[in-house]
């Protein structure tokens, strides 16, 4: 998985000047924080082995995808090459990694259904992110989350993006998206 995925979430993240690394390492660690599955530094993996021992036939192989795309994110280098870079909010680099993971890695497994619309938020992180994130690339950019990702890289990041590349503010994006959930979570409930 990892030989075949990594060169595709490095074509879906690209931005110019960009060039990913080619090598990342995985490491199963028996010390790790319980409750964490897997995190990322540079370009290593670490994987909590007790929490993939159980989940090997479940969520495993596609956490190790959502953190390859954190290796691919690449993003603190955009303070090292710009002194005026924003801070990316957490809920976009989570996010990113979750909808590669859950909408392009394993989209039949529907993890990213909001199973509660009436306290979702756009800005929740990981899954619902995730989830706001596929609705607008499907209702009005394709290519949203390559150009997100590229100004996240760069330090570029900032509310106003979502109005140059949509036409409407985050905040108006995630209402619109808000409203369209029930919809969204009756027709793509696991069966």
């Amino acid at each position: 998985m990892c030989d075949q995925w990594y060169p595709m979430i490095v074509k879906m993240l690209p931005s110019d000047g960009f060039i990913a690394p080619e090598r990342c390492t995985i490491q199963f660690n028996v010390n790790m924080r319980r409750g964490t599955p897997a995190a990322t530094g540079g370009t290593h993996i670490a994987c909590n082995s007790e929490w993939f021992r159980k989940n090997l036939s479940g969520e495993a192989i596609g956490a190790v995808v959502h953190e390859m795309v954190h290796v691919v994110q690449k993003y603190p280098r955009a303070w090292r090459n710009n002194p005026a870079a924003t801070r990316n909010p957490g809920w976009m680099v989570e996010g990113i990694a979750d909808y590669i993971r859950w909408f392009k890695y394993e989209p039949q497994s529907h993890g990213a259904v909001v199973r509660d619309p009436d306290s979702a938020r756009y800005d929740a992180s990981y899954r619902t992110t995730a989830n706001f994130l596929n609705w607008v690339s499907e209702n009005y950019d394709a290519n949203i989350m390559a150009q997100m990702n590229a100004a996240m890289r760069q330090g570029r990041y900032s509310d106003d993006l979502w109005k140059q590349l949509t036409g409407k503010s985050a905040d108006e994006l995630g209402q619109e998206w808000k409203q369209n959930l029930p919809h969204v979570a009756a027709s793509t409930r696991p069966t």
